[in-house]
């Protein structure tokens, strides 16, 4: 497929910020850990400037932007229309968290909707690429586990260096427990990205020439896409890079995604630096660019199986 760096943007910001939301959630669930300034200043308005930003990205996917609202019409069968409409809701939680947290107490109910609403959205956002079932690179729970994962980790990352710029003691959260979870989220993260892998890499596909063209024989040998020229077909379900520039984006997503950032956690986990943590959110956030654009590129369309490549 062609990667589309409106969606690509989109997915990223949105992961950052409900992976910020998430844990600032779960820390405030049951008994209040993060100070009231420390939301109202920094988490809050971070997360509402993220989800905003990611939601301009999208539009730039529409061919009508002034017709988006219809998308959220079609709810009961469109994972879409439901990321359509679980996206404003998350932003109108955050936004109604701010306002109790800014003159009072949040509700601890609100925090569990917050919670809630986050995982909403990430299922929504996975589901519309998971249940594609015959691209079977999208069609797994992976696709689910590894959207949410990545969310979290870069979420967290960012949670430890907005505290890190509060610079004050917060009671029952440590800087170092901080960093321990997030090497551990970024391992685990690694080793489903590398499963994920080595399992389309073996895919094969289900299709043939013959089901895709509709005739009947064997063998059958393709040697002309049946177009002197490209389509709407050959442009957005061809990726046009060639095998050395996968190659290559796949050790940048490898270095900068996960391992890069797990070294310099492990290093700066008992001398915890804000310039080190700033630098791993910035290495993090450019190899999940780098992971968010090879996910769209290495699903494999069955249409292929007729058009090929564009020689």
């Amino acid at each position: 497929m062609r990667p589309q760096f409106s969606i690509i943007f989109f997915t990223t910001l949105a992961g950052l910020a409900q992976g910020l939301l998430f844990f600032a959630a779960l820390l405030n669930l049951f008994t209040p850990v993060l100070p009231t300034a420390f939301l109202t200043h920094l988490a809050l308005p971070m997360s509402l400037g993220l989800l905003a930003l990611g939601l301009v990205a999208s539009f730039f996917h529409l061919g009508h932007p002034e017709r988006a609202w219809r998308a959220a019409t079609m709810w009961r069968t469109s994972w879409l229309s439901r990321e359509v409409i679980a996206l404003p809701a998350l932003i109108a939680i955050t936004c109604l968290i701010y306002f109790y947290a800014f003159i009072s107490e949040v509700p601890q109910w609100l925090w569990l909707a917050l919670l809630i609403m986050t995982i909403i959205l990430w299922v929504c956002t996975a589901k519309i690429y998971q249940c594609i079932r015959f691209i079977q690179e999208w069609s797994h729970p992976s696709t689910l586990t590894n959207f949410t994962l990545l969310g979290m980790t870069s979420g967290l990352i960012l949670l430890e260096l907005l505290l890190l710029i509060w610079n004050k003691p917060i009671e029952g959260l440590e800087d170092s427990g901080l960093s321990i979870a997030i090497f551990c989220l970024l391992f685990v993260s690694l080793n489903l990205k590398l499963w994920i892998w080595r399992r389309n890499k073996g895919l094969k596909p289900i299709s043939n020439l013959a089901t895709a063209t509709g005739i009947k024989g064997n063998p059958i040998r393709q040697t002309s896409m049946g177009l002197m020229g490209g389509s709407f077909n050959t442009r957005e379900f061809f990726h046009h890079q060639t095998d050395r520039v996968i190659s290559n984006i796949r050790k940048i997503i490898l270095l900068c995604a996960y391992v890069l950032p797990m070294i310099l956690i492990a290093i700066s986990i008992n001398t915890i630096n804000i310039g080190v943590i700033a630098l791993v959110l910035f290495i993090h956030i450019a190899g999940l660019l780098a992971e968010r654009w090879m996910f769209f590129a290495e699903a494999n369309h069955p249409q292929n199986l007729y058009y090929q490549r564009v020689s």
